[in-house]
């Protein structure tokens, strides 16, 4: 029997607000998006360059992210991606939203360990 890690669930819930707090610090193309969260979260490993550029792409349509093409550096042309206003009204909300869910968190953590140690004394 295979041991997951993670329970089912939505996966990456909280990528787009991740990408929406590094491209408020800075301009960026997917791939160093990508590579600063896998740098930052090493704990999600399941989160592929794909799901960043999803993300991004829906970002984009929804107008929190805007998007144009870099050909003055060498190499290929790379497609960077700069947060709106919008966005910037976004990412508050996923902070709003974080918060609540940590709370929370931590709340279920704490009856937990409660729990777990009752169980361990009997």
């Amino acid at each position: 029997m295979e041991k997951r890690t993670s329970v089912r669930g939505r996966k990456n819930r909280h990528l787009p607000a991740f990408i929406l707090l590094f491209l408020a610090d800075k301009d960026a193309h997917g791939g160093s998006l990508w590579s600063q969260i896998s740098s930052m979260m090493p704990d999600h490993q399941d989160i592929d360059s794909g799901a960043v550029y999803r993300v991004l792409r829906d970002l984009e349509e929804r107008g929190c992210v805007t998007s144009y093409w870099n050909t003055e550096d060498s190499g290929p042309a790379k497609r960077i991606y700069h947060v709106t206003e919008h966005g910037m009204e976004e990412l508050q909300m996923c902070y709003t939203d974080i918060c609540i869910r940590k709370k929370n968190l931590e709340y279920f953590i704490e009856q937990y360990q409660n729990l777990v140690e009752i169980q361990v004394d009997k």
